[in-house]
């Protein structure tokens, strides 16, 4: 396979476990976007016009609204890290990181990520261990 091959591979493994993660949480009553375009990144991301277009399709998330439609949660694919002794930014791919919020704020998400212990495939176990956390997110 060629690099190409496999980074396409890569993106359609990610994609089937977001739409399971989706499912999931649709399954436990949250609303969740069904729209196809949803949860990833643009196949041609240019950072309003800074950047020659790049393929960000491999950034995967889920958007969820609780029942009364009071509290949300942002679902990462990807969690962001900040080494306490460095100081250096990471994301950890194929890390689950959680966002609660009531109004999205792009800085916040970043700064107040819940960086889990789960990391990609998802299993039974996996899933139970993302609602239990989830609902100590939102409670």
């Amino acid at each position: 396979m060629t690099f190409i091959e496999v980074k396409n591979q890569y993106e359609k493994l990610r994609e089937k476990e977001r739409m399971a993660i989706r499912d999931h949480l649709a399954n436990m009553g949250f609303k969740v976007s069904m729209n196809h375009k949803a949860g990833k990144g643009l196949d041609n991301y240019t950072s309003s016009k800074r950047i020659k277009p790049y393929n960000l399709k491999n950034w995967k998330y889920i958007c969820a609204t609780t029942k009364d439609g009071k509290k949300n949660i942002f679902v990462s694919l990807q969690a962001f890290d900040h080494d306490l002794c460095s100081h250096n930014c990471h994301v950890l791919y194929d890390r689950i990181g959680l966002y609660a919020y009531e109004k999205y704020n792009a800085d916040e998400v970043v700064n107040k990520m819940l960086t889990t212990n789960i990391d990609l495939p998802m299993n039974d176990a996996k899933l139970a261990e993302l609602d239990a956390l989830i609902d100590k997110l939102i409670s």
